[in-house]
């Protein structure tokens, strides 16, 4: 993208493609404690993070891979 610039106006499109891809990572990885659990189900969901977590006490993951098994259900393809 930043190779295409030719003009000023064009720095436009990769600040709008850099700002959106930032607001999607700061929603798929908050660390906020209240949602937590939902993030990491996402993470496991996605294969990104492995069922097996350690440090973590079981009521936790429990909550995790419910969570995750929820999303399955919601969208089996992905």
């Amino acid at each position: 993208m930043a190779g295409k610039i030719e003009q000023p106006v064009d720095l436009w499109n990769p600040e709008s493609y850099l700002t959106q891809s930032r607001r999607e990572i700061d929603r798929k990885y908050d660390y906020r404690q209240s949602v937590l659990t939902e993030v990491l189900g996402k993470l496991v969901r996605e294969g990104r993070l492995s069922k097996k977590m350690r440090g973590l006490g079981n009521d936790k993951l429990v909550c995790i891979r419910s969570y995750a098994k929820f999303l399955a259900r919601l969208d089996p393809v992905a």
